[in-house]
């Protein structure tokens, strides 16, 4: 029971890494991962400012936390600029034998603030989320005060991080007066999404549509 409670957790977490590798790669124009070390470091870098980036690495005591870092492509305005990088900061308990309780935080949490906090100060957005195989209700409502998602299934893992990417796409087709400086935005954010397996509402895909193309324009 425990080996098949521990096979979950890694395969939720490698789920992740090989969506999110996967949409990389595309974004870079590669097929293989290991073409990555095949990328000059200026190209490299055009690539992230006209396409947008998405990377994953682990980090924390044993590789416990993972990290999704995205980032929009760069456009130059300032309604934008101090939302364009979001991070995901995701600790995995591979603790099978019983629920994390909330005596059991205290060090998952530090670990999880650390990289949080190295994070905010790079000028991420940065949201905290744990994934166990189960949690005590006390642990859950210590999670909360801490405004840290608890996941217990792939699926509630993958769901949130699509809410708030589409709550970002949301605020860029609130507050975009016209699509031509921000379309590279909208297309990585939706790529984002559908990597996910998940799709734009379409009243959100008809409000994009529907505005001018150019400022100044009807179209």
């Amino acid at each position: 029971m425990k080996e098949e409670l521990l096979q979950v957790i890694y395969e939720a977490k490698g789920e992740l890494i090989k969506i999110l590798g996967g949409l990389r790669n595309t974004i870079l124009g590669i097929k293989d991962t290991k073409d990555l070390l095949n990328i000059p470091a200026w190209l490299k870098s055009r690539l992230k400012d006209e396409n947008g980036y998405v990377e994953f690495r682990e980090a924390g005591y044993g590789d416990r936390i993972l990290v999704i870092y995205l980032e929009d492509p760069w456009t130059g305005d300032n309604i934008n600029k101090k939302q364009r990088r979001t991070a995901f900061v995701i600790y995995f308990s591979y603790q099978t034998s019983k629920p994390v309780s909330r005596s059991q935080l205290r060090w998952k949490l530090n670990q999880i603030y650390k990289v949080v906090n190295g994070l905010r100060a790079k000028g991420y957005h940065v949201f905290p989320g744990i994934f166990a195989y189960a949690f005590s209700d006390l642990a859950v409502k210590e999670l909360e005060k801490h405004k840290i998602r608890v996941f217990t299934t792939s699926e509630q893992l993958k769901q949130w991080i699509y809410e708030k990417v589409l709550t970002r796409l949301k605020k860029l087709v609130e507050v975009a007066k016209f699509t031509f400086q921000f379309d590279k935005i909208f297309i990585f954010l939706k790529k984002v999404i559908e990597s996910l397996g998940y799709e734009i509402p379409g009243d959100v895909l008809e409000s994009w549509v529907l505005k001018p193309k150019y400022p100044g324009s009807g179209k």
